[in-house]
């Protein structure tokens, strides 16, 4: 076994599974604010829109991507800032759903009572909803982290070059039925995923605490 391959494939995932989760927390948190709090034709447009990204294949937007940064953008072709977007892309919907989960239950009144005790909107959002929804949008960032680590098509279309993640080396051996020498990649993936569970568990001890 390539150790110091595997070291390098841990660090790649847990970088790109990171720099995603944030990317597709920022892109769904406006969208999940809205959809929490307000009702109509234009904001249920605008969550769908969304949600395009779950009813689209890797291979599919990995492809779109390709073909927008070659036409448009050359330089940023084969670079982590399209691959990163391409996760967002396709991830944001479970970011959407969860946070909204998230921002919906936190009781109004709070709000109404920190902005009766002079405290602007923004003060409010971070003070009282955003402290409450915590949990949700650390659920969200875990879940979309996962689904980062072990998405193939779209990071083998637009991963830069040199750029291994486990699911990549995994695949690579795979292919060339090298079982032997996938198995440790395949065994880290798992590990990595189970970690999301005993965050998660914080996150629950956070809620308590906080209601």
């Amino acid at each position: 076994m390539d150790v110091s391959r595997l070291i390098e494939a841990i660090g790649a995932t847990l970088g790109l599974a990171a720099a995603g989760a944030v990317a597709a927390v920022v892109l769904a948190l406006p969208i999940a604010v809205l959809a929490a709090r307000y009702r109509g034709r234009l904001i249920a447009a605008v969550e769908a829109v969304g949600f395009l990204g779950h009813a689209l294949p890797g291979i599919v937007v990995g492809l779109s991507l390709v073909f927008f940064a070659l036409g448009a953008v050359p330089i940023l072709y084969q670079t982590v800032v399209v691959l990163i977007f391409g996760y967002a892309v396709l991830f944001m919907p479970k970011a959407i759903g969860t946070m909204r989960n998230g921002i919906a239950a936190v009781p109004e009144n709070l709000v109404d009572v920190s902005r009766m005790l002079g405290l602007s909107p923004l003060q409010t959002w971070w003070r009282v909803t955003a402290r409450l929804a915590l949990p949700g949008i650390g659920v969200s960032a875990l879940l979309v982290a996962i689904s980062v680590m072990k998405e193939l098509p779209a990071t083998l279309l637009l991963r830069p070059t040199g750029t291994a993640t486990l699911a990549t080396e995994l695949w690579s051996r795979t292919t060339v039925f090298e079982y032997g020498a996938a198995a440790p990649y395949a065994a880290t993936l798992v590990l990595l995923a189970a970690v999301p569970a005993v965050v998660l568990s914080g996150f629950r001890g956070v809620a308590k605490e906080d209601l």
